[in-house]
């Protein structure tokens, strides 16, 4: 059977594709037979294994981002989760740190020990007035213990020294009179010499005197020197004796007409910053 022309033109590539299979079978063959592999092997696997290699890493690449996108909804919640929980725990240590420093300023400021009996009761400081020159404070006590309560004229300090006392109760609320409002005096005595002596607030109050207290009437040549340490003497019939009030700044000894002898005193107290009190029962 004799074919067209159109179809020994189709047959001959196929013919080719054949004869050229064969040959490199028959060459893999001889090959294999020592041992070794072709040539065309060689050249297959030598120029093939880049091209499996970067189609590995794609695929990986693939795989990996069409993982990330699906996991990029939970990823994001979790994200906003933690973030949450982070925000939060910061602002549970920033309150736990106001908390310690709290404590450690109540104890601070009223000598406060654990083993220590208490018997008087702790308030805070919430409010001051000076108005007119008056020198007062409102204090809050929170915690009130069984058969105590606050009365008007009860002793305020803290364990640096004397505070003043209780002029004013409302409840939980309670107005302290300060030792350096200018309507306050009390009975004082020198610690060492004993000399005594009356406790109200420096005269030069606006003339650059904050908070310092002045000892008047005290005896012809009285013993006081500065550095000495003044307490309460008790005599005045409002506070205890052996209170601390302050310490002797300087020492005004004047000659006119009949001698006299007064002493500028800067109290124990820092009353600009006081914070935490505690009221003591009136004697």
């Amino acid at each position: 059977m004799r074919l067209d022309a159109s179809t020994r033109k189709t047959f001959k590539p196929l013919l080719l594709m054949a004869a050229v299979a064969v040959i490199f079978t028959m060459w893999q063959h001889a090959a294999w037979a020592h041992g070794r592999i072709s040539l065309p092997e060689y050249i297959c696997q030598t120029l093939g294994e880049p091209v499996m290699r970067a189609g590995a890493k794609i695929n990986e690449v693939v795989r990996d981002t069409g993982r990330s996108v699906f996991l990029a909804g939970s990823l994001a919640a979790d994200n906003r989760r933690l973030r949450r929980e982070r925000d939060e725990q910061k602002t549970e240590n920033i309150l736990l740190t106001e908390y310690f420093r709290e404590n450690k300023a109540f104890r601070e400021k009223l000598g406060f020990e654990p083993d220590q009996p208490v018997k008087d009761i702790p308030a805070r400081v919430v409010g001051r007035t000076s108005a007119s020159g008056e020198q007062r404070c409102r204090i809050h006590i929170r915690i009130i213990p069984p058969n105590r309560e606050v009365h008007k004229g009860d002793i305020v300090r803290e364990a640096a020294g004397l505070v003043g006392r209780v002029i004013e109760v409302k409840g939980r609320l309670a107005l302290a009179l300060l030792i350096i409002d200018p309507q306050h005096g009390l009975g004082a005595r020198v610690q060492r010499s004993r000399a005594e002596g009356v406790i109200k607030p420096a005269r030069q109050w606006n003339e650059g005197w904050p908070d310092r207290l002045s000892m008047q009437y005290l005896r012809h040549h009285a013993d006081i020197r500065i550095g000495d340490v003044i307490i309460t003497s008790g005599q005045d019939g409002i506070y205890p004796a052996a209170i601390p009030v302050g310490v002797v700044e300087a020492v005004d000894v004047s000659t006119e007409q009949a001698q006299t002898v007064v002493a500028t005193v800067r109290p124990f107290v820092d009353f600009q910053r006081l914070a935490y009190v505690w009221v003591v029962p009136q004697p």
